[in-house]
């Protein structure tokens, strides 16, 4: 499967696949997904051989809107929920407006539960003109976990084929602005042939972030 298909933008038609799902190791958690689309086109991603994960469909047939996630969310939420994390098939970045709206809306209607973004650290060079991590702390953003994937600029060139020039040193440097806004920040990485982990932990430590090896 490419990761990089154009998709259906047409509103008639259900987005054919699952805006909010759970994952079974984590009960009270409640994870958005809104896009299939990706600035990278990662060799070890789940999309490469599976349609979805945890029972859920994630492949969707056009990008739902604002006020279908927010619909199909406030339907899903349950009072045991504690935190909500916007991950799925794609980047979530790539509709960054969206993700600021529906995070201002679940904070202000569900002030108790936390909000993760989970990202590819890419929004601030697809976004050059904006503050990203100071949008996303001011939208209500509680923590963000940005995927390192890699030690060195040429592994992860290698492993994650990025369409944008200085992806990954765009990735530090977003984890560093990260850094000035945010408490929580978490570097992570899927342990897969070549990776070396030691050396990607070190980067994390050096950056002052926790680390995490991705399943």
């Amino acid at each position: 499967m490419v990761n990089r298909l154009p998709y259906l933008n047409n509103e008639s038609k259900s987005p054919g696949g699952s805006i909010v799902y759970r994952y079974a190791p984590r009960p009270h958690t409640v994870y958005l997904n809104v896009t299939n689309r990706c600035t990278n086109s990662c060799s070890f991603c789940v999309r490469n051989y599976s349609s979805g994960l945890s029972g859920y469909k994630l492949w969707l047939d056009r990008e739902p809107t604002a006020d279908e996630v927010w619909s199909r969310f406030r339907g899903e939420v349950k009072e045991s929920d504690r935190e909500v994390v916007w991950c799925g098939f794609g980047e979530p970045t790539i509709r960054l407006d969206m993700v600021l709206d529906l995070t201002r809306r679940i904070k202000q209607r569900y002030p108790h539960l936390k909000i993760r973004l989970d990202t590819d650290g890419l929004a601030q060079l697809r976004n050059k003109d904006r503050e990203v991590a100071r949008e996303l702390k001011d939208a209500g953003i509680d923590s963000v976990s940005i995927s390192l994937n890699a030690e060195s600029k040429e592994k992860y060139e290698e492993l994650c084929n990025p369409s944008l020039a200085g992806a990954y040193q765009a990735v530090l440097d977003f984890t560093k602005d990260c850094k000035r806004c945010f408490s929580q920040i978490r570097l992570t990485v899927v342990d897969v042939e070549g990776i070396d982990i030691s050396k990607c932990k070190g980067i994390a430590e050096q950056l002052g972030c926790d680390f995490k090896i991705r399943g």
